[in-house]
């Protein structure tokens, strides 16, 4: 995966208001922001999009963040990672 058009959208939605540490729009911290622009590979972004999704679900914001995700995947045309994820592991938010 080394072309640049290779790459999985970040798990930013464009809301980006922190409370408490935590964005609001996409459920990570500041230290997971710069992990995201840190990864190397598709593996590590993909094991970023998980956490992020998971970190979704403990905030109650999953359906929201993954619709927008979801539109924003479709709009760079590309697959959405959590399609992959839902399926492996059988459920949705």
């Amino acid at each position: 995966m080394g072309k640049k058009g290779d790459k999985l959208p970040s798990p930013c939605i464009d809301i980006c208001k922190d409370k408490r540490g935590v964005c609001v729009g996409c459920g990570r911290t500041k230290k997971q922001k710069k992990a995201w622009k840190d990864a190397d590979t598709h593996a590590d972004r993909e094991a970023l999009i998980l956490e992020c999704a998971e970190a979704a679900k403990s905030l109650g914001i999953y359906e929201f963040w993954a619709g927008e995700y979801r539109r924003k995947c479709r709009k760079k045309g590309r697959e959405c990672p959590l399609d992959q994820l839902e399926m492996e592991t059988g459920a949705q938010g």
